[in-house]
């Protein structure tokens, strides 16, 4: 009788030393495959897997349901965003300034982000080898402690910015207030248009110049918006601080008490000027605007917009010396300088004063200046040995710069410490809920061309001591809708007009066109001026 095989033997002796298993039939125990299906490598790389795609790691467990649940509504929401960004982009950007979406979306991002550390963890304890050595233990902590770290951190800076949105949107836009409606008590728009009545948005732009060495708030800065809001082009009107009699609408209350305009029969009294009356109005008048958040500003929108002859829908005004943080949160702003502009100094109260005093530096021209907040303030605001008009020639172009460089990469950058200036230094009238349409608006005004009609003293018919607002009105309506480009057909010549003597003279000449507005990219081109002379 022969003996057992040697392989026999060998495959018995397996089974006596193999690792058993209760649930084998007929008693008997069988060796535990999954034990070769289990590794310290696989653990740790399918655990990777799971950091760069949530839950894919859990597919490989008895978790693997859990695991899908994550993984698709991960794969969701970056389709989502990707269809947002490339297909609706203005919808999409609309979606998340909502104050309702924006505090769901940065609780949301938080719970996920513990869910999806929770499946790193989860996934790797699951995949790694039973009783395994020392090492292997405290490399796998350590990996997954790492991994998981990485997951929380990132979507909790992630909600903490959705929540500073939020913040800022509560805090800078208000809740209240009426709808706004067109010039015919209709709303804007509707849910497929949201600018289906409303041709034109004309937003009032503040620049309150307060400072310790002055009482109250002056708004230096009185510049219109006005949008088309089909094409995003706009035009910029300015007008002279120094401005008299600004004229109130017939339905105001402030027209009953200054029925010649805001003056005091004096055109050079600068109390009664046009940067006064966001001071001077509430103070004279406290019971005149009660139904409104801040009736300075309320006035303002009334004042320039009968002036103007537009209706004001909104005003924006920005605290000139936090303007400082905005810009360096923004990362500074790049401008032409075409003539030296003073930081610091004063101009003397009266000619030949001794009351002035020099600035501390001058910005020095060059094309493409990068400026920091402070210079950029003084860019804006400088008016040592220089006019009103070339000051305001420059807040357009600072407003240009900040609208034209304001890219999506330079913001997300810079994005909490934007959130947190621009919630201590912008006041405005926009609802929250106007910002979806808001926004859209504003991403087509970005890329649109922009212009300007600077009102200025004994230029063009205009007089900051006594307007003629009728010739300011044409002005703004030749501005909003410029008649058709002539045609390249030559006139024919007239013929001399006879003349009592008979000989022939010229024909007249009909009275001077304002100047039609100008190209904001033009006027804040570098074309270099002269050094201005300065007194020591």
């Amino acid at each position: 009788m022969t003996g057992p095989e040697p392989h026999a033997h060998a495959y018995e002796a397996a089974l006596v030393d193999a690792p058993t298993s209760p649930s084998s039939p007929g008693g008997r125990h069988r060796p535990q495959r999954a034990l070769g299906d289990k590794s310290f490598g696989s653990s740790l790389g399918w655990t990777a897997a799971g950091t760069l795609l949530p839950g894919l790691g859990l597919t490989r467990t008895r978790a693997r349901v859990l695991g899908l649940i994550l993984l698709v509504l991960f794969v969701l929401a970056v389709a989502f965003a990707a269809a947002g960004a490339l297909l609706a982009r203005d919808l999409a950007l609309s979606f998340l300034v909502l104050p309702g979406v924006l505090t769901g979306a940065w609780v949301v991002t938080i719970v996920f982000g513990i869910l999806w550390a929770g499946s790193i963890a989860a996934t790797h304890l699951m995949l790694r080898p039973a009783n395994p050595p020392l090492w292997q233990r405290l490399l796998g902590s350590l990996v997954v402690g790492v991994l998981a770290l990485g997951v929380t951190t990132a979507s909790f800076l992630t909600a903490r910015s959705i929540r500073d949105t939020a913040l800022l949107v509560d805090s800078v836009f208000g809740q209240n207030g009426a709808e706004p409606v067109t010039d015919n008590d209709e709303p804007f728009g509707n849910a497929t248009d949201p600018w289906a009545n409303k041709p034109r948005l004309n937003v009032l732009i503040l620049g309150g110049d307060a400072g310790a060495d002055r009482e109250g708030t002056r708004t230096d800065t009185v510049i219109l918006a006005s949008i088309d809001t089909k094409t995003g082009k706009t035009v910029l009107f300015s007008l002279p601080r120094q401005t008299a009699r600004m004229p109130f609408p017939t339905w105001s209350p402030l027209h009953t008490l200054f029925p010649n305009g805001f003056t005091n029969g004096n055109g050079l009294d600068q109390n009664y000027a046009l940067n006064a009356i966001y001071d001077t109005v509430p103070r004279v008048a406290p019971d005149a605007l009660t139904d409104v958040e801040d009736p300075g500003a309320e006035a303002l929108k009334q004042a320039v917009g009968e002036a103007l002859g537009l209706r004001v829908d909104y005003y924006a005004m920005v605290n000139m010396d936090g303007f400082v943080e905005f810009v360096n949160a923004l990362g500074g702003i790049t401008v032409n300088i075409n003539s030296p502009v003073p930081v610091g100094g004063k101009n003397p109260t009266r000619v030949g004063g001794s009351d002035g005093f020099p600035p501390d530096r001058w910005l020095v021209p060059g094309p493409n200046q990068k400026l920091n907040g402070t210079d950029a303030l003084w860019f804006a605001r400088g008016r040592y040995h220089t006019t009103d008009y070339a000051r305001m020639s420059r807040q357009r172009c600072v407003i240009q710069a900040v609208v034209q460089q304001a890219q999506p990469a330079t913001v997300l950058a810079n994005y909490e410490a934007l959130t947190k200036a621009s919630s201590r230094i912008v006041a405005t009238d926009v609802p929250n809920r106007q910002l979806p349409r808001m926004v859209s608006l504003g991403l087509r005004v970005k890329d649109a061309a922009m212009t300007s009609v600077s009102f200025e003293n004994d230029k063009d018919g205009f007089s900051t001591v006594n307007p003629d607002w009728q010739l300011v009105r044409e002005r703004v309506q030749l501005a909003i809708n410029p008649p058709p480009a002539p045609t390249a057909t030559p006139s024919p010549t007239p013929s001399p007009l006879p003349t009592a003597s008979g000989v022939p003279t010229a024909s007249p000449t009909a009275s001077a066109t304002p100047a039609p507005p100008s190209s904001v990219v033009d006027e804040c081109a570098y074309n270099p001026a002269p050094w201005p002379a300065t007194e020591e």
